[in-house]
């Protein structure tokens, strides 16, 4: 369990955050709504069915390394940020506060050896993966939306191969608790520890390759972000 002690203390498993007034003594409930290989299109069309009909408080997008990475999920800029904006604002719509989130930065070795080199031009996949990101920092600023910076705190933590598989893309375990602690992170001020939070996203979200893997039990993402506190 992570206490705000800790983290008040400025002492979190290694890795440096704020501090926080609030102390939340209840459990989270989380919800575990990823699927492997889908981009933002394919998360708006759930949208309702897996996000609004579960009336959570908050819901954690995390979407676009299949819209930037997965040829056939492909998915132009500006087509990506009007999904991302879609869902942000019916999420306010319907009284459930959206959390946006990053793309982390991928081993293109590993990557290639699945994907065309072709397939991202000049810029490559992390060419592609930043231009993104500028593009989901610019919309959030925007419509003043709470910011999971996932791509900096895989920058900043001590060692990426600890963070990020074999495959180049998905997460270890310790990968998966960082995604967690950065979503937390981005609303801990306001939390109190009964809010419903859905975590929508597509693999990595759903956890490949952790324990528990489609839950929010194991070594998910969710399940770390369940036990926080």
């Amino acid at each position: 369990m992570v206490s705000f002690r800790k983290a008040a203390a400025g002492l979190f498993l290694g890795y440096v955050f704020l501090g926080y007034s609030s102390t939340v003594s209840a459990q989270l409930t989380v919800y575990n709504k990823g699927i492997g290989g889908q981009n933002s299109a394919q998360g708006r069309v759930r949208f309702e069915s897996d996000v609004k009909a579960l009336k959570p408080d908050y819901v954690f997008i995390y979407f676009g390394l299949n819209d930037t990475l997965n040829e056939p999920a492909f998915l132009p800029l500006a087509r990506f940020v009007s999904n991302l904006q879609w869902m942000a604002e019916y999420s306010s719509k319907n009284g459930i506060k959206p959390v946006l989130c990053t793309i982390h930065r991928v081993a293109e070795e590993p990557l290639l050896r699945r994907h065309k080199r072709e397939s991202y031009a000049e810029e490559g996949p992390n060419g592609k993966i930043v231009r993104y990101n500028a593009a989901i920092r610019a919309l959030a600023g925007e419509k003043k939306l709470p910011l999971a910076d996932f791509y900096k705190a895989v920058e900043d933590a001590p060692e990426y191969r600890k963070i990020v598989s074999a495959d180049g893309v998905h997460l270890t375990p310790a990968g998966y608790e960082l995604l967690a602690k950065t979503f937390f992170n981005a609303v801990a001020k306001e939390l109190r520890g009964r809010e419903k939070i859905v975590c929508l996203g597509d693999s990595v979200t759903f956890g490949a390759g952790a324990q528990g893997a489609g839950s929010a039990e194991g070594e998910t993402y969710p399940a770390f972000l369940k036990q926080m506190k």
